[in-house]
């Protein structure tokens, strides 16, 4: 007794005042000499009892490091099994790859000592890991593993868990019917057969939260009355009977709201705010007043749902959940939109449009790395199967060696020739898989870049079209007109380009070459490129001597004003000059400007496709890769010549055939 209300005391006090640093050692190296007083018999009892009541304190790792190594010096192996499975709970969702080094140790001690549920939880939580990390071609092989485990010892909640386990699998791959299915067919079988409460309640909360539907909703309610008439109040230490009544008020207001029913949608939130006051529930994602958002934009009280809209989107930006946040914006951009605000919905619309670009973009780039680490991954892997390759081939040899040497001459030859043939072979193999793996990963880059700079034009085009037909002000009018005539220029200027880069690179581009006076096509480029500079900055044509050049006169016009207009968008102020000059053997065409410059670091990357070096520059990033691809087709080259806050020169250069 003493003993309870002791460890009770302690893990309240370890609640209250977390350690730092420094007192988390002392802290150690207090528990150490208490468990070194003890005698043997009743260090790893009392470990044990520290761990199990302090599963939600942050010496939780402390407890379970302690417990193992105790463990491992009286060779115990069941309280090692403790240890792992408590280690394997922290390492869970922090880091999986201890997940996984810890259940090789642990699974061995489970199946001798047949702790079957532990060891099928553990393998359940590696295959959620699994999942949420993408190695997907891992996810069918483990959930079949922890099925065949589970039917071995006849334990059908262990097949239930690998059914979960699957079911999550196809929520997470976008087969949210086959997963929906997949937990039906569980729910029925736990009825069925009377499994525990706890299980079907875990089941009922994840059916609700992808299939909300009343038959659900009626399981919850008679499971929690019948809970009450028992006198139950937890299921389980994480599951207070409370908490389950504020799910089911939770989804009931929700589906209420979904059907418009807002009698019974009221009856609901505010049974939430009763149970939230009374039990002072302050869960971290608490969506109570999302509902009460869409139940006032619902009932029309439109003040009401912009102050809950106002106070939820700074706490969403505050704990950076972007999504959710995006989310409440589009209902504010909806609800001005409905109160005859247009200009406020347009600027909403437009910022939610930026911030979705930047989501959309930062998924491309965590896919690109995925995609670059599994490449890494498969490398290994292939590095792997031939050292197993030539192992076996010095096995093989060593079993000939004791034979005659004729044989031992043919056999020898025999497997030079295999064995030459296999480097061959999988030399082949490789070069084609990487040649694959290139074409894939271009392709997924090319139509994520697509993706996101046809939407950003899209956005405005269709977020400005809504509105405009409801702007009554003549001058609001114009501005969203000119907007959207801007975006049409900049959407049909992608298109072009594309359109350019797949024909240079399908090499279906073609080329009228023809004498050319340069002087002419210099003026006539002039004249062109003069009515589309700033108002701070001077364009210049240098005098050029009248020459007569042989090339295609429009692909030449093409990269010089590709150049020119590359230097308009990055100078301010100053001026920006061109021309040509003429040497013995050489032909140079340059755009010198005295704009913001390029850093040394960037300039190989100029001419990328898609590259912007800075976030606010116009365009999609394709004119330099276009002007460098074309200049390549007409037997040329560009350099780059710039010093940041300097300016920036380009020459294309031909050479001049006699």
């Amino acid at each position: 007794m003493k003993r309870s209300i002791f460890i009770f005391c302690w893990s309240f006090i370890l609640a209250l005042f977390p350690f730092k640093k420094g007192e988390s050692a002392s802290f150690v190296d207090s528990l150490r000499m208490e468990i070194k007083n003890l005698p043997d018999s009743s260090k790893l009892i009392r470990l044990n009892e520290l761990l199990h009541n302090n599963v939600s304190n942050n010496t939780y790792k402390i407890y379970a490091d302690l417990l193992l190594e105790e463990a491992e010096k009286q060779k115990n192996d069941h309280y090692k099994g403790n240890a792992y499975f408590s280690l394997m709970r922290y390492y869970y969702a922090k880091n999986p790859d201890s997940l996984r080094f810890y259940l090789k140790l642990a699974e061995p001690i489970y199946l001798a000592e047949k702790r079957i549920e532990e060891l099928c939880r553990v393998k359940g939580w590696n295959i959620y890991s699994l999942v949420n990390e993408g190695t997907h071609d891992q996810v069918i092989a483990e959930i079949e593993s922890l099925k065949e485990l589970a039917m071995r010892f006849n334990y059908p909640e262990g097949v239930d868990m690998a059914n979960q386990t699957l079911a999550n699998f196809y929520f997470n791959i976008g087969l949210k019917n086959e997963g929906i299915n997949i937990c039906r067919e569980i729910l029925q079988g736990m009825e069925e057969r009377g499994a525990s409460r706890i299980r079907r309640v875990y089941l009922l909360k994840l059916l609700l939260n992808k299939d909300l539907k009343p038959e659900y909703l009626t399981k919850l309610d008679t499971c929690i009355n019948n809970c009450e008439k028992e006198g139950i109040t937890h299921l389980g230490a994480e599951n207070p009977l409370f908490m389950l009544k504020y799910y089911l008020h939770h989804y009931s207001a929700q589906y209420y709201i979904d059907k418009r029913d807002l009698s019974l949608a009221y009856s609901h939130l505010q049974k939430l705010d009763e149970l939230k006051k009374l039990y002072h529930i302050n869960l971290e994602q608490d969506i109570t007043a999302f509902l009460w958002m869409n139940y006032y934009v619902l009932d029309g009280k439109y003040e009401k749902a912009l102050n809950i809209a106002n106070d939820l989107e700074q706490k969403l930006l505050d704990k950076k959940r972007y999504k959710d946040w995006i989310s409440v914006k589009d209902i504010k951009a909806d609800i001005y939109y409905k109160i005859g605000k247009g200009m406020d919905a347009a600027k909403i619309y437009r910022e939610v449009g930026a911030i979705r670009d930047s989501i959309t973009q930062a998924q491309y780039y965590e896919d690109l790395a995925k995609l670059r680490m599994q490449r890494e991954v498969d490398k290994l892997e292939l590095q792997s199967k031939k050292l197993e390759l030539k192992a076996e081939k010095s096995g093989i040899r060593a079993l000939i060696f004791g034979g005659g040497a004729f044989v031992l001459l043919l056999l020898c030859g025999a497997l030079g020739l295999f064995a030459y043939s296999r480097h061959r072979y999988g030399v082949r193999l490789k070069i084609a898989k990487e040649k694959a793996e290139d074409a894939d990963r271009l392709k997924s880059a090319f139509l994520a870049n697509m993706n996101h700079e046809i939407r950003t034009p899209l956005n405005a085009i269709v977020g400005f079209s809504q509105v405009i037909a409801e702007e009554e002000d003549i001058n609001a009018r114009r501005e969203f007109a000119k907007i959207i005539h801007n975006n049409n220029n900049l959407l049909q200027r992608l298109i072009e380009d594309v359109l350019d880069i797949s024909k240079i690179e399908s090499n279906t581009l073609t080329f009228v070459f023809d004498d050319l006076d340069l002087q002419t096509l210099m003026n006539n480029i002039y004249s062109t490129m003069l009515l589309r500079m700033p108002e701070n900055v001077e364009l210049r044509l240098d005098d050029c001597p009248r020459y007569t050049f042989h090339t295609d006169r429009n692909r030449l016009t093409q990269v010089l004003t590709n150049l020119l207009t590359n230097a308009i968008k990055h100078t301010n102020e100053g001026s920006i000059c061109f021309g040509y000059r003429i040497n013995t053997h050489e032909i140079c065409f340059y755009v010198t400007d005295t704009g913001e410059g390029i850093a040394e670091d960037q300039m190989e990357r100029v001419f990328d496709r898609f590259v912007k070096l800075t976030e606010w520059t116009t365009g999609v990033g394709l004119g330099l890769a276009i002007s460098k691809a074309l200049v390549s087709k007409l037997g040329g080259r560009i350099e780059l010549f710039s010093k940041l806050g300097k300016g920036s020169t380009f020459n294309v250069i031909f050479p001049i055939s006699k």
